[in-house]
């Protein structure tokens, strides 16, 4: 979907996506609206890349060629984010701009570094631990006096995830993360934030008897009306976590009546009207006034919503 050797040949401004394949999809839609815009785009594995260093200095290239962006987007996770996080940092110094730059992947996808962001920022609404002492666990368990949600300190999809009921349920042993359980009407919601605008959002609905919402986990899907609030409490999120393409995962609390952020994630799968918002944005960006992109059209009117994988989910 992307001729790496065609868009480094072009004389146009060149776009870098640095990641793999996961999210091809995505690429079918955006890579052709970067096009569309004058740009050329390619997408490049984190292995693929070779780096020199000498006395003149630092130099980057693939398949034999030298390699100097516009632009790198960083969309590395999982066993790709440290190798992708060196490289996306070579680039930095480089002096080429990075959208969700090494240290943003890195504190985005720590689920503790994450809460914490949130927490400075104002939006972390319910108490949060995270440590290697199981007693330390245990008494906090009985001072919260409900279920709780342990998760891995990395990952996304609801891999995972384990519902503690109470102070002598298991825990994995080593480091832990674990949040409260949220009462909460068998769904989430999932914002799609570009420049800490929130220009989509989703809600994500658990399987019949269960309660992980996440489509990897078999949760159904549908379009949600993107309020006020809603967009308020994901943009503080979204500037809290530095995430200038990112999605804000919103629990509905039913006990207590609020809005609650579960985290933020540095490289969500997108659907195609945030795909329009993301092309917009880099455009702007590479145009040098990508700092002051806000949208200007309503990006959730646009069809399809959801990819044409996703509609089977669509309720």
């Amino acid at each position: 979907m992307n001729s790496l050797l065609d868009d480094l040949g072009l004389d146009r401004p060149l776009v870098m996506f640095l990641g793999d394949d996961i999210d091809d999809e995505d690429h079918a839609v955006l890579f052709p609206l970067l096009r569309d815009h004058g740009l050329a785009v390619i997408r490049v594995h984190p292995h693929d890349l070779v780096s020199h260093a000498d006395a003149d200095g630092v130099t980057v290239s693939v398949d034999g060629r030298g390699l100097r962006p516009d632009l790198v987007v960083g969309w590395v996770l999982d066993e790709l984010l440290i190798p992708g996080m060196a490289h996306l940092d070579v680039f930095s110094r480089l002096g080429v701009p990075v959208i969700n730059d090494a240290l943003t992947l890195f504190r985005a996808q720590h689920k503790f570094l994450d809460s914490s962001q949130l927490a400075a920022a104002g939006a972390l609404h319910y108490p949060v631990i995270s440590g290697h002492d199981h007693r330390a666990l245990r008494g906090w368990l009985e001072d919260i006096g409900g279920p709780a949600v342990a998760k891995p300190l990395s990952g996304f999809g609801g891999r995972g995830l384990q519902k503690l009921e109470g102070p002598a349920d298991a825990v994995p042993d080593g480091a832990y993360y674990v949040v409260p359980y949220v009462e909460n009407p068998g769904r989430d919601i999932r914002v799609y934030t570009v420049n800490h605008r929130a220009v989509f959002a989703m809600y994500r609905y658990a399987p019949e008897g269960k309660w992980i919402t996440n489509v990897r986990a078999g949760g159904t899907i549908a379009p949600c009306p993107l309020t006020p609030e809603i967009a308020d409490l994901a943009e503080r999120a979204s500037r809290g976590a530095g995430t200038l393409i990112g999605g804000v995962d919103i629990g509905e609390n039913t006990a207590a009546g609020e809005l609650v952020v579960y985290e933020v994630n540095s490289c969500p799968t997108c659907e195609p009207p945030v795909l329009h918002a993301v092309a917009d944005f880099l455009a702007a960006t590479v145009a040098g006034d990508g700092e002051h992109w806000h949208p200007e059209r309503d990006y959730a009117a646009l069809e399809p919503t959801f990819h044409a994988s996703k509609r089977h989910l669509i309720r």
